[in-house]
């Protein structure tokens, strides 16, 4: 049994809006384990992205605790909040929020010098980039290049300091068919090879990743299953399964 990395008990996360509450997420329990690739999945509006910036840290919980490695986060003022974030967690999101007047290399090696000596930054950063196969992309400029390959560096940015989890919030989201199954093919690599990764997606096709799938519906932890390692044989039983499972929760 894997070590368990991260946990959340009676998770709740509320908005004021005009006076109204709006529950977001209600009393949610969840668990994390280490070296996973459990992707999240729900309807629009359900929950998925709110609680992964709860677990995250970039967004605090209105109730309920979150432990990090057996430690509640809860209580960390921003400033350490922040260093939290920076040391041990990587993000990747739909959008890519490359900055626009860094090349690809300083984009990727910038949240690096945060943490780390430039010398070992930039060693790690021309690794990433060899990885995720655009090292032939260094100096250029974000507009000089295609999305996919915007989103392959945002992937080698979140990697550059070797996080514990990586958080991706709907990765492919906005990337055409071949450049999404490149990016996914690069998150199961790097989680075969130990990557703790917590995804939220609405498509099936990047759900058969996963290694558990977790269902939010109105706020709540509704279902989970498990799917084992993916191996990317028999890949149309394992999306049968899914949408099998997937209509079973209503969606």
């Amino acid at each position: 049994m894997s070590k368990t990395i991260m946990t959340a008990k009676d998770l709740c996360k509320s908005y004021a809006s005009g006076g109204v509450q709006n529950h977001v997420l209600k009393n949610i329990g969840f668990t994390l384990r280490e070296g996973e690739f459990a992707v999240v999945m729900g309807s629009s509006g359900s929950g998925k992205s709110t609680l992964t910036y709860c677990l995250s840290g970039m967004d605090r919980a209105t109730s309920g605790e979150i432990t990090y490695n057996g430690k509640s986060f809860q209580p960390l003022s921003e400033d350490k909040l922040a260093v939290l974030r920076r040391r041990d967690f990587g993000f990747v999101f739909q959008q890519m929020h490359l900055v626009a007047n860094l090349t690809i290399f300083e984009n990727i090696a910038v949240p690096g010098y945060l943490v780390s000596k430039p010398k070992a930054v930039h060693a790690k950063a021309e690794e990433l980039m060899e990885r995720v196969g655009i090292s032939g992309l260094a100096k250029r400029l974000p507009s000089q290049v295609s999305g996919g390959e915007q989103q392959r560096a945002a992937v080698a940015r979140a990697l550059i300091n070797t996080p514990k989890i990586l958080f991706a919030d709907e990765p492919t989201g906005s990337l055409n068919s071949k450049a999404g199954q490149d990016v996914l093919n690069i998150l199961t690599e790097f989680n075969q090879n130990g990557q703790t990764i917590l995804m939220v997606t609405h498509d099936v096709k990047a759900a058969i990743r996963a290694t558990r799938l977790i269902y939010i519906k109105d706020g709540k932890l509704d279902g989970e299953m498990e799917m084992g390692g993916y191996t990317g044989e028999h890949t149309a039983p394992r999306e049968s399964q899914i949408i099998a499972w997937l209509s079973s929760m209503g969606w």
